[in-house]
């Protein structure tokens, strides 16, 4: 018997599917990020679900994060983000390739052929290639958006359904939800537009947004001038007396991973981003922006 773990965008979701479709069916489906993955890994263990077997996709990982995984009796962690892990581990099986998406890796790995996996490719470069590619992408943000609570079961629902019907299906039968999350996100773009800063370092061209609502990047991307060359997303989150930032960068050539990485995250060269949950000030942000990119 087996856990999958994987990440909460569209490549996550299709990378499940893969796993679950063509190598193995498991008992639950549970999502995470790179701040979380110890945590929820730990969650699942107080579960009695009498897992043998746990796959952890689309997510980077850490030491800790590992040693948890460890727990299980073997554990198979594919990756295309850029971390170098340090395994020590002999029940943990670790695949990390640079490829334009997770699911590319775990075809490769696995020797699996569906059209599916352009889907991931394109989505998780921003370039979604037809309306079935938008419609998903946008479905899936909708969850996210719209399903705090319910959230991890309705993902884990939408990726059992794939095993049994077609994209265009699914999106048909989500009409709905897609059209609501698509009106909400015109009438957050209409605020986020007037107060898009632009801030010239070093010659770049860096346009900031901070907000505290749930906006995907790339919906924040579509409202952006063109002439950016850093696009540096700032999520403001108070519960109560504690507050916290998400921090997502996008950069057409620079590389932007050293800064997320000084800020405690990750990702990949061009598209990476970091949580915070100390103090934080924009000018710490700008400051290491102008070291690294004289």
């Amino acid at each position: 018997m087996s856990l999958t773990i994987t990440h909460t965008d569209s490549d996550g979701v299709i990378t499940a599917y893969l796993i679950n479709k063509y190598v193995e069916r498991s008992k639950r489906i549970m999502f995470s990020n790179p701040s979380r993955i110890k945590d929820t890994i730990l969650r699942s263990l107080i579960e009695e679900w009498e897992i043998k077997r746990l796959y952890v996709l689309d997510i980077s990982g850490n030491e800790r994060a590992l040693r948890v995984a460890s727990v299980y009796d073997y554990v198979v962690w594919i990756d295309h983000h850029e971390w170098i892990p340090e395994n020590k581990y002999k029940n943990i099986e670790i695949t990390i390739e640079n490829e334009p998406s997770a699911a590319r890796v775990v075809s490769k790995k696995y020797g699996i052929e569906d059209p599916i996996v352009d889907f991931a490719d394109h989505l998780d470069q921003n370039s979604p290639q037809n309306d079935l590619e938008v419609d998903f992408r946008d479905l899936i943000s909708s969850i996210r958006n719209s399903y705090q609570r319910e959230r991890d079961h309705i993902l884990e629902k939408i990726v059992f359904d794939m095993m049994d019907n077609d994209l265009k299906t699914i999106i048909d039968l989500n009409k709905k939800n897609i059209e609501n999350f698509r009106i909400e996100m015109e009438r957050l773009k209409s605020r986020i537009r007037e107060n898009i800063k632009n801030i010239k370092v070093n010659d770049k061209n860096v346009y900031i947004v901070e907000t505290d609502k749930n906006i995907p990047v790339y919906k924040i991307q579509e409202i952006v001038p063109k002439d950016w060359d850093l696009i540096v997303v700032i999520y403001k989150r108070i519960r109560g007396s504690y507050t916290s930032w998400k921090i997502e960068f996008r950069s057409r050539e620079l590389d932007i991973l050293p800064v997320a990485k000084l800020f405690g995250g990750g990702g990949h060269k061009k598209a990476a981003g970091a949580n915070i949950i100390y103090n934080f000030e924009i000018d710490q942000l700008l400051r290491a922006i102008s070291i690294f990119y004289k």
